[in-house]
């Protein structure tokens, strides 16, 4: 099995949506593709030659178990999206190489269809913050899982550029799942991002996303979406809720764990949102967990829901833990109670502690 065996017009094709003018604003602006045999010699290229590439990634292409190949990408771009369109097109090259010169013109359509899912679903996890910041007093912890090759949910956690000392934490969860849900994803998240950092306050930076979504938006999706802003010398929380499940606080004095209570109308279906917020004071070692739909409405193979109860059951075995405990133990026990079914929608769980006050030795 060799790349020799796969018609060189379709070679082409994997590499042709990264092709286009300089400028023109495409994703494959600046990346130049080059698909390689064994040996190292060219069978296809494109995109557009840079001379002043600064980033270059390679990705193995295999088929039938051994290496047949090679996908090489050059260019000025994040490195992330260069090495996410290299790992598509390899992707791509493998099961075109796999299905044979005789394949048929819809398979080979879907070898191609494959591909760009693959891209999109690297391009996507590019836009979530796998690395959480670095913050002093701090635990940050997250999961994501999308029930598709792309889905609709998303999260942020980053420092307010216009208020020092501020910490922004925002989920959100567009209606429906799919490719539909990833774009309205994609346009709504730096919307939400830019209204925090020029906001006062979450209810302001919600309203004006809401405004946006309803005056430019000519879609039937709608975004369940929870902004909180947290004060870091002094714990104080700040939240707002468009919609969406409410977070849950476990208190380090042993309390019960409960809801932050407190929700209004989901973005973009309304003109005004009215939205009320909600202020508590996170003391050392207390843990606020958000999180979407997707880990309560898991399911069963008898078709069971793991609800609230189970997650509260799971959140309070962990409690004492660290963010990324009470994330890993969430995730192990909606996992386990899944079995082998698949995820029924898009998952994100976002946990972040105060971190509690150093022991005083004797």
């Amino acid at each position: 099995m060799s790349l020799d065996r796969s018609p060189a017009d379709r070679l082409q094709s994997l590499i042709a949506p990264f092709d286009g003018e300089p400028g023109d604003g495409r994703d494959g602006t600046g990346v130049a593709i080059a698909i390689e045999d064994r040996t190292g010699v060219v069978v296809a290229f494109g995109g557009i030659a840079d001379p002043g590439a600064t980033v270059k990634v390679r990705h193995e292409i295999e088929a039938g178990g051994r290496r047949i190949g090679q996908v090489v990408g050059t260019g000025t771009a994040d490195p992330r999206l260069i090495e996410a369109i290299v790992a598509s097109v390899a992707a791509g090259v493998s099961a075109l190489a796999e299905s044979g010169p005789d394949s048929s013109e819809q398979a080979a359509a879907a070898i191609r269809i494959e591909a760009e899912l693959a891209l999109g679903r690297r391009i996507q996890r590019s836009f979530i913050p796998l690395v959480p910041p670095t913050i002093p007093g701090y635990e940050i912890a997250s999961h994501y899982e999308a029930a598709r090759e792309v889905g609709g949910d998303f999260f942020d956690v980053f420092r307010i550029r216009t208020q020092a000392g501020r910490l922004a934490v925002c989920i959100a969860d567009v209606t429906g799942k799919g490719i539909a849900a990833a774009l309205m994803m994609a346009f709504a998240r730096p919307l939400l991002h830019a209204a925090i950092d020029n906001a006062r306050a979450p209810a302001a930076a919600l309203e004006q996303t809401n405004r946006i979504l309803v005056e430019e938006r000519r879609s039937a999706l709608f975004i369940t979406a929870l902004c909180a802003t947290v004060d870091l010398r002094r714990g104080t929380l700040r939240l707002a809720n468009a919609g969406h499940e409410p977070p849950l606080l476990v208190a380090a004095d042993g309390s019960p764990i409960r809801w932050l209570e407190g929700s209004g109308p989901l973005l973009g279906a309304f003109a005004r949102l009215d939205l009320i917020e909600r202020t508590v004071e996170l003391a050392p070692g207390d843990l606020v967990l958000l999180y979407t739909d997707g880990v309560t409405d898991a399911q069963s193979p008898g078709l069971q829901r793991f609800g609230d109860g189970r997650l509260i059951d799971a959140v309070e075995a962990a409690r004492g833990g660290s963010a990324t405990d009470v994330v890993e133990t969430v995730c192990g026990a909606y996992h386990a109670f899944q079995a082998d079914q698949p995820n029924a929608d898009d998952v994100t769980i976002v946990a972040i502690r105060r971190a509690p006050r150093a022991s005083r030795r004797r």
